[in-house]
């Protein structure tokens, strides 16, 4: 904390500054996140993808993982990872990227988080095995069947380079790699559709009306703006305000507990940037009072504790 070069420095100031930056947020003690997704991570699903024989080289559940983070993180979402059989009630979206290993009851939860209103979207090679590593019963993808409204017949893997390309609603069109399969929809609607390689004119992404909520599919490995369009039809369905108007990389994130609520923006950019707030505050860090637009200078941090 004290360089070499004593108290007249910049580290020293800086540090003397974050000091006094936490002592004027005290009254947040005891707030927590509210997130609008969850991502859902099972340690044993991943050690088992990880096993030598999988029908692509090529499939990587932790890039998966990660390129539905970082898409989501893009919207301006804010995110958790929780386990498949967590309580997921406070989500408005989930996410499951290749899941491959789960549980029956991790099924049911995710069966119930969308009949009671919650927005589902599952990535390709989820729901194979159970606990064991033992294939479940019946079709793919074994316990999220019923909630997909749907069955997988056949896996069909890309060749390295190879894409593909998926057709959808007014004329849209993503691109696909390393996967495909051959779905066949039992109550879900095809959204976008496989225009070429073996999979042609079959479901690339459904659908699923079930209870309150809705589930979503995907057949392949989306590209960035891809996936985008995917988390965006899925973020409508759950309700989530679209934030297209905050600058890429500022993050926005909410805290709620019995002191209120805060609205934390934190500018990573070299920019200067103003975030706009649906209602009056006060900015806890340099007790200003904001309203309308909250100026945020380039890699900094403001923290609103807003009214009502």
């Amino acid at each position: 904390m004290l360089p070499h070069g004593g108290t007249d420095t910049r580290v020293w100031r800086e540090v003397v500054e974050l000091g006094a930056s936490v002592d004027s947020l005290s009254e947040i003690r005891g707030t927590r996140t509210v997130a609008d997704a969850a991502v859902l991570w099972d340690w044993q699903s991943w050690w088992a993808q990880n096993l030598q024989w999988r029908p692509s080289e090529d499939h990587d559940a932790r890039e998966r993982a990660d390129a539905f983070y970082e898409a989501l993180y893009d919207r301006h979402l804010t995110v958790d990872f929780a386990h498949p059989e967590a309580d997921l009630s406070p989500y408005p979206l989930v996410v499951v990227p290749a899941l491959y290993l789960m549980t029956e009851a991790a099924g049911r939860n995710l069966t119930e988080y969308v009949e009671n209103g919650g927005t589902l979207v599952v990535s390709y090679f989820s729901g194979i095995v159970d606990e064991h590593d033992a294939v479940h019963d019946g079709a793919y993808p074994g316990p999220l069947r019923d909630v997909l409204g749907l069955t997988v017949e056949e896996f069909s893997p890309l060749l390295p380079g190879d894409h593909v390309r998926i057709t959808g609603p007014e004329g849209s069109e993503l691109t696909g790699d390393v996967w495909t399969e051959f779905v066949v929809p039992r109550g879900a609607d095809t959204v976008w559709t496989f225009a070429d390689g073996l999979a042609t004119g079959r479901p690339a992404i459904t659908r699923h009306r079930l209870g309150e909520g809705s589930a979503w599919y995907v057949a392949t490995r989306l590209a960035s703006d891809g996936l985008d369009a995917l988390l965006g039809w899925a973020a409508d369905d759950a309700r989530i305000t679209p934030r297209a108007e905050l600058p890429r990389d500022v993050e926005v994130v909410r805290r709620t507990g019995e002191s209120g609520t805060y609205l934390f923006a934190i500018n990573h950019t070299s920019s200067d940037t103003k975030v706009p707030l649906e209602a009056h505050g006060t900015e806890l860090l340099t007790g200003e009072p904001a309203a309308g637009r909250l100026a945020v200078p380039a890699g900094a941090v403001r923290v609103v504790r807003l009214d009502g």
